[in-house]
């Protein structure tokens, strides 16, 4: 009597189960809940392990100290970086040349906390940048927060299944949704749905729909991947260009350029011809006198007397 009608219950449920699904874009995912719109990754309040003051060139980091892969020796070719700036910033900004970093001036562009010969690790969308520069164990183990890639996690939002990511797939950098957060490295990085972005099965990312790779904030997203731009290390480069200098300079004077030109050979000629002047002066000077002609006899013979 009391009970409401079986049509009205079956309405009301069918009503219920349509606003959940409508407030969940891809179903449950591996951590903590389902996806939602609103879903953020928490505050990058971080006691980070950070490097010592180095060259910026050294550090990766354009103001000289890193927050993330701290040890120097061990992680010579990617940093992880912290900065600061206002509203929201695309990890694929290029740089404005003004450098930045969390103990200096507001960032102009994500871009620019990364030190000059650096770059922000996947800016071109390709996963072998950040393969080429450090290991799945190392980038678990970045430190304490979050350091993110200019590359999202996944090529689109359909990740029920799951895209096939191959492995020169160019990864975009998505604003926001499902498939849109950043790869990071760091212990505050948490596997998503798709683990395959970068390697396989066993990506991270900065958890959370809102703030994907083109839309990241300073306040929840301080962390960069910072990559270097040449081949071998950067100390050892600045060690080759330090010994440089020390090379012998060459000798400018007249004489000097004079001899380089002579060449060994010609130097060779001259004294030989020298020599040789000199023995022919020394026997002419010292030829000796006809002595026949200068030093005959008178004749002294007397005819006798008749």
């Amino acid at each position: 009597m009391f009970g409401l009608p079986r049509r009205v219950l079956v309405s009301s449920l069918s009503i219920v189960a349509a606003l959940w699904m409508g407030g969940c874009t891809c179903g449950s995912g591996p951590y903590g809940g389902d996806y939602f719109d609103g879903d953020r990754p928490g505050p990058a309040d971080y006691k980070y392990a950070e490097s010592k003051k180095v060259d910026p060139k050294i550090a990766g980091c354009a103001d000289g100290q890193r927050e993330g892969f701290a040890e120097l020796d061990k992680h010579p070719r990617i940093a992880g970086c912290v900065g600061n700036w206002k509203s929201t910033k695309s990890l694929r900004d290029k740089p404005t040349g003004k450098a930045c970093g969390d103990d200096g001036e507001l960032c102009n562009s994500v871009a620019d906390v990364c030190a000059a010969g650096w770059h922000v690790c996947g800016k071109d969308g390709s996963g072998a940048d950040l393969t080429g520069h450090t290991t799945v164990k190392d980038c678990d183990n970045a430190g304490p927060g979050r350091f993110n890639a200019a590359v999202s996690h996944s090529i689109n939002d359909q990740l029920d299944p799951c895209p096939i990511i191959k492995k020169d797939e160019v990864l975009p950098c998505m604003q926001s949704g499902v498939g849109a957060e950043p790869v990071c490295c760091g212990n505050d990085c948490g596997f998503g749905k798709c683990r395959d972005g970068v390697w396989k099965g066993k990506t991270k990312i900065s958890r959370g729909t809102v703030e994907g790779c083109a839309a990241i904030s300073a306040d929840r997203n301080a962390g960069v991947l910072c990559c270097y731009d040449g081949e071998g290390n950067p100390a050892d480069t600045k060690a080759a260009d330090a010994k440089a200098p020390d090379a012998k300079a060459p000798d400018t004077t007249a004489a000097g350029t004079a001899d380089s030109k002579a060449g060994p050979d010609s130097k060779t000629d001259a004294k030989a011809d020298a020599k040789t002047d000199a023995k022919a002066d020394a026997k002419t000077d010292t030829a000796k006198p006809d002595a026949k002609t200068d030093t005959a006899k008178p004749d002294t013979k007397v005819e006798p007397a008749r």
